[in-house]
């Protein structure tokens, strides 16, 4: 994420889980103590699952953003989401669905899924 792009959507933390090779990466961004987004990368089994459980019940991922990056061997699939703190846009109004920014947003993610990606061997989104 750009400095330009935190300042629109008015992102001051972002607090990641230790990376490595787990099989769930988890990224959160807010402001102060307020929440707005988080971002998570599943593999292999993880991502399997998590695929599923979207299909399976759409409405839970309403206003996601997700991609999905085949990486090969026994990872197979990669799948990224991003999603809005609960009750909030990505720019921090309460009670919207939408976000100021879509196309920040889907770059935010598209950066976080090529960094994840590489920890784990898989290639560029």
């Amino acid at each position: 994420m750009t400095g330009r792009e935190a300042a629109r959507l008015r992102v001051t933390d972002v607090t990641e889980k230790p990376a490595g090779r787990a099989l769930t990466e988890q990224c959160a961004m807010g402001r102060g103590k307020s929440g707005l987004f988080s971002m998570t990368g599943y593999y292999g089994p993880s991502a399997q699952e998590e695929m599923y459980l979207d299909n399976k019940y759409p409405g839970t991922v309403k206003g996601a953003y997700t991609r999905t990056v085949e990486c090969g061997g026994a990872i197979g699939a990669a799948y990224f989401k991003l999603e809005r703190a609960k009750g909030k846009a990505a720019d921090g109004a309460v009670g919207t669905d939408g976000a100021s920014d879509p196309a920040a947003l889907k770059r935010i993610l598209e950066s976080y899924a090529t960094a994840s990606g590489e920890r784990h061997g898989c290639p560029a989104p």
